[in-house]
Formats: C-alpha cells, sequence, structure tokens
C-alpha cells in the first residue's frame, strides 16, 4: 500500500513538473514574441541608447518590470498588458536578484582624514586632476599598480555612477537606485540606500573642515534630488527642482558654499519616437537649491516656453522651441562669481540660439552672463532614426557639449575656459565675455565624441580623450581616436597617444576609441577604452606606461557575479595609493558589465 502512495505521489509530481514545465515554456516563448515585435527594434538600434539584450538580462525580472510599469519604458509599454509586461520579463530571463550577499562590514564606520574625490571633476573648476601632495602614483611605481578588489553591482549591466571618496569612505549608485557606502580600501559594504529610480551620476560630497563626508546629494533618473548623511545613509529630504515629468538628472550635482547646483535633462528625446506623443516640452537648464533646506534659490532655463506648432502626421499636436539639455556638472568660476555648462541640441523646431553652447551665468542672481554657441540648427530626437513622425526637419548633428567646461588659471597667462565638443572641436573662451581665444579640430567627430564625456588638466597642460568611432552623416575628416596633450594658451598639440587597433570586426571588443571621463596626476594620465582597456599615459610624452584589461569576468568581493565591458561615461577616480574604475556599459550596442574595480600601488 505504501508503495503504491509513492508512486502515487511521484506520478503526480512528474505530471505537475511537465505541466508547470510546458506553462514556464510557454510564457517564455509568449514573452520572446511580444519582446520581438515591441521592443527589439530599438534595443538592436545603438543610436537610441537602449540597452542591448544582453544588458538586459543582467536586470532583475522587477527591475524590468518597473522600468516598463513606471520607469522610462512607461510609455513605450502603455499598449501592453500587465501579463504581457510579465511575459518579456520572463523571457529575458534576468538573474535571480534574490541571491544576496552578507559583505557588510563589522561595527561603525571609522572615519579617516585623507585624500578625497568628492564630485565628478574633483573640483569646483573640474580639472579631474589629483594633485602629487594627494596621490603616491607615479612613473616609477605605477607598474606596481594590481588589482585589489572588485565589487559586482546587482541588477545592472551598466554603471553609470562614478564613485566618490571621503573618509576613508567610496559612495556610488547603480541602475537599480541602491546607492552603496563601502569601505575604500577593503570594499566592503557600511551601508545601503534605495532611490526611488536609478541613480547615475557621482555622489557629491559634502566635506566639513577636516576633508571629512558630512552629508551626500545626488539625483536619479526620474529628476529627484536626494540628501542623505554620509555617515549613516540616513535620508534628510528629497525634492523636486523640476515640474516636466519627463526630467531626469545625468550631470552630477555641484556643492559651493551653501547652494547645490543640478543640471537638469531629460528622456524627451525617446518619447519622441511616439507618434501619440506631443513633442517636444521638456527646457533644459541649471537649478540653484539650498543645501540644507532643498528649497529653490533660482532656477534657469536653457530655452523659452514652448508653445503649439502644429500637427504630425498622426495628428498630435506638435510644440517648440524644446530641449537644450545640460548633461554634464557645471564648473565655478569663485573669482567671477560664475557658473559654466555646456548644453545639447534642440528636441523639436525651432531652432534656438543656445543649443550646443557654453553658457556663463551669475551664481547669485541665476541671469545669463554671457552664451557662446559653437553650432546653430542642431535638432534631433530619438524620432530621426525611426519613422521620423516627429522629426520634420532638417536632421541636426546631435553634437552635444556634454563634457563640463574646464577653468584653467594661470597668474601670468590670465584665465581661460576649455571647452571639447562631440563634433570633434576644441575651444578656448575668454570667461569675461565668452569669445573665442582659439579653436581647433582635434577629431572627426560622432555619437562617441569627438570629445564627448570629459577634459582633464594639470592647469598647465589640457588632456582631451578622443572617441571617432563609427561613422556619421556630420563627422569631418578622418578618424583620430586617442589621448592628446595641448596647451591651452596657445592650442598647440604637445604630444599624441594614438588609439592601438588590435582587431578589425565591427565590434566594441575592437573598437578603439576613448568616449569615457579620463582623469590625470602629474605624471600620470588614466583614460578607458570602449573595448574595456584601462590605459595609464604618461603626462610628459604621451607614452604608455601600463594598460589592465577589464573586459573579463571577476571574483567579486560581495560574491556577486562580475564581469567588465566597455568603459564609458565615468572615469577614473584616483586616491592616494588607489584607482577606481566602473566596468561595462550596456547600451549603443557597447558590452555590457557590472564591475566595479579598486587598483592599488604594492610597494
Amino acid at each position: 500500500m505504501e508503495q503504491a502512495l509513492n508512486r502515487l505521489i511521484i506520478s503526480f509530481f512528474i505530471v505537475f513538473s511537465l505541466g508547470l514545465g510546458s506553462s514556464i515554456a510557454k510564457e517564455t516563448s509568449r514573452g520572446e514574441n511580444l519582446f520581438n515585435k515591441n521592443c527589439i527594434d530599438c534595443h538592436l538600434n545603438p543610436e537610441l541608447k537602449a540597452p542591448s539584450p544582453d544588458s538586459l538580462r543582467m536586470m532583475s525580472k522587477q527591475s524590468i518590470i518597473q522600468s516598463m510599469e513606471s520607469g522610462i519604458m512607461k510609455m513605450q509599454s502603455a499598449g501592453l498588458s500587465q501579463s504581457e509586461i510579465s511575459a518579456i520579463a520572463e523571457y529575458l530571463q534576468p538573474v535571480d536578484s534574490s541571491k544576496k550577499t552578507n559583505g557588510f562590514c563589522i561595527g561603525e564606520p571609522s572615519l579617516k582624514i585623507g585624500p578625497t574625490w568628492n564630485s565628478w571633476g574633483n573640483s569646483l573648476d573640474q580639472k579631474r586632476f589629483q594633485e602629487e601632495s594627494v596621490s603616491r602614483i607615479n612613473i616609477e611605481n605605477i607598474s606596481n599598480l594590481e588589482t585589489k578588489w572588485v565589487f559586482g553591482i546587482p541588477e545592472t549591466g551598466r554603471i553609470r555612477s562614478q564613485p566618490s571618496v571621503a573618509g576613508g569612505l567610496l559612495f556610488f549608485g547603480s541602475q537599480s537606485g541602491l546607492v552603496y557606502a563601502i569601505d575604500a580600501e577593503s570594499g566592503c559594504i557600511w551601508w545601503t540606500y534605495k532611490a526611488k529610480a536609478e541613480v547615475r551620476n557621482a555622489i557629491a560630497v559634502d566635506l566639513d573642515e577636516s576633508n571629512l563626508p558630512i552629508d551626500i546629494y545626488f539625483g536619479d533618473f526620474e529628476g529627484r534630488v536626494y540628501r542623505l548623511d554620509a555617515i549613516s545613509g540616513k535620508e534628510k529630504w528629497i525634492k523636486k527642482p523640476n515640474e516636466h515629468p519627463l526630467t531626469t538628472i545625468t550631470g552630477s550635482i555641484t556643492i559651493y558654499e551653501n547652494e547645490i547646483f543640478i543640471p537638469l535633462s531629460s528622456i524627451e528625446i525617446v518619447t519622441a519616437i511616439n507618434k501619440d506623443y506631443e513633442c517636444c516640452t521638456f527646457r533644459g537648464g541649471i537649478v540653484a537649491m539650498n543645501k540644507f533646506t532643498g528649497e529653490t534659490k533660482w532656477k534657469y532655463h536653457t530655452v523659452n516656453e514652448p508653445i503649439e506648432t502644429g500637427f504630425n502626421d498622426a495628428h498630435t499636436k506638435k510644440w517648440g522651441p524644446s530641449g537644450v539639455p545640460v548633461w554634464s556638472s557645471p564648473t565655478i568660476d569663485i573669482k567671477r562669481g560664475r557658473i559654466y555648462f555646456g548644453t545639447g541640441q534642440n528636441y523639436s523646431a525651432p531652432a534656438t540660439n543656445m543649443s550646443d553652447s557654453i553658457i556663463a551665468i551669475d551664481l547669485n542672481t541665476g541671469k545669463k552672463v554671457w552664451s557662446f554657441q559653437s553650432d546653430d540648427d542642431d535638432i534631433w530626437n530619438g524620432s530621426c532614426v525611426r519613422d521620423r513622425i516627429n522629426c520634420d526637419f532638417d536632421i541636426g548633428a546631435n553634437f552635444d557639449f556634454g563634457a563640463s567646461p574646464v577653468l584653467i588659471s594661470d597668474a601670468s597667462k590670465g584665465d581661460l575656459i576649455i571647452a571639447g565638443q562631440k563634433s570633434g572641436m576644441l575651444y578656448a573662451i575668454d570667461p569675461d565675455k565668452g569669445k573665442t581665444i582659439w579653436k581647433k579640430r582635434i577629431g572627426k567627430g560622432g555619437e562617441h565624441g569627438g570629445v564627448h564625456w570629459s577634459l582633464s588638466s594639470d592647469g598647465k597642460k589640457i588632456f582631451v580623450p578622443v572617441g571617432d568611432i563609427g561613422n556619421h552623416p556630420k563627422a569631418i575628416g578622418d578618424s583620430r581616436s586617442g589621448v592628446y596633450a595641448y596647451d591651452p594658451f596657445s592650442g598647440d598639440e604637445l604630444w599624441s597617444y594614438d588609439a592601438v587597433i588590435n582587431c578589425i570586426d565591427e565590434t566594441f571588443e575592437c573598437y578603439s576609441g576613448f568616449s569615457a571621463a579620463i582623469s590625470s596626476t602629474n605624471d600620470v594620465v588614466f583614460a578607458g577604452n570602449l573595448n574595456g582597456i584601462l590605459y595609464a599615459i604618461s603626462t610628459k610624452n604621451g607614452e604608455p606606461v601600463w594598460e589592465f584589461n577589464t573586459r573579463k569576468e571577476f571574483q567579486s568581493i560581495n560574491l556577486i557575479p562580475a564581469n567588465g565591458g566597455t568603459i564609458d561615461a565615468t572615469g577614473p577616480v584616483i586616491s592616494e595609493k588607489m584607482i577606481y574604475i566602473n566596468s561595462g556599459y550596456g547600451g549603443y550596442g557597447k558590452l555590457p558589465g557590472n564591475a566595479l574595480i579598486a587598483f592599488e600601488i604594492i610597494d
């Protein structure tokens, strides 16, 4: 009797399992069909910046569903039911986000007075430079730079939040919205905080008189700004500095005295693909907020209020002018009491006179002092590379000033603003009146640069990364991918490091261009390549002195599966004897990854 009962139970579970397996297979097949019908065109189109299917598979099912129901893909998913959204997420077979590690430090944080990199550019002038008095890394010991630990960031295929260092803590955000404070030396976790949406900017750290962290500030993908206690991660306030529903914060917040300055960008270039979307109404700009209360002091918009301009071919209203987002961290000029920033293109007609510009604003009033425009008639949105339903104008180049302007000061030669553009142009601008001192073509330009995310400077030289991969209809001349040094006052080229091409396949394993932000010390420029290799280059002569291929799997310190990929957007962070770099950038067809890598000089 017992044997018969056991056979009956086993038979039941076999039938049940077969039925369950068949149900899962059907749901997966349904999800694949839905994904191929509704999603795949965008996610295979590198011009739309959408994460690739491989990158999506590194997210959790919950994160994918959230993105489609209430996040960035809400409008694109509006025609799908909850069960269809769930089926798509199931098909992508994401990693199991329930597999967690305890990876936490023991005890309480013990703050250490020491080196900081407490913002995107490590200074108000956005030089991305670490002083010799701080960094011990030099030409003599660079060969001793070795991997110390790797932190695997869960639920992501791209890492957009550059880490910041202060008090012995390392702060960074993630695609899932989780913000971390980890030990800068060991990599263990001190605390985490769950923001309401993706955090893809560098954490801005407010320091006390002893150079120890007090508060941290960051923005999320849905346009919120957060203030947290740096030691405990306790939330102090959350504010929304801009009313437009598609506002996002990509550039990093700048802290100066009692204010924080927030750059405004948006995802409207993506929603413009939708024929039923009234394109376009977003206005870029800068918001000044009191850092203690979060109250707005002033707001400056880069484009006037939009008005109705007709209808598209789907009989949906059109609006303009619009766009002119600010993608990068603002630069502060203490001497003149000004803030400088670069802008992007218009999203809809008409073109305006502050797209593709460097703009100077009075720090106290928020009033414009001057603006310099490099290119006019640059109008572009995502519809321009699809059916053009919201792109019934001459397509512009989409050549943003995506890199923060660098302020150079010399006791005998004076002051200059150096600005690099995706067009491949480099400009020196008079900070008093906004006039061009010199300009030079240093690359052909394209979606990944020319100059994409940053410059770096030791005050005597300007170090410039050039992407220049792929084809672009507005590109001029031959590709010149590499890292180059220029005299900021004359514009003369001092040395060049031309990117090395080791293979010829049309893939990002082979593409060799420098789109990501770069950083420097007195001796060394650190630059990450689109193919995943991190280089150290001599500041004296442009000779490579060290390299490391991040494009591989790592054993992570927090036991989350980790691999590197394309290095883009964020750049190296330099501490006393350590370097930190993000590796992995799903989107544009690039190589996804989720590795935060720490290197250390081994004595």
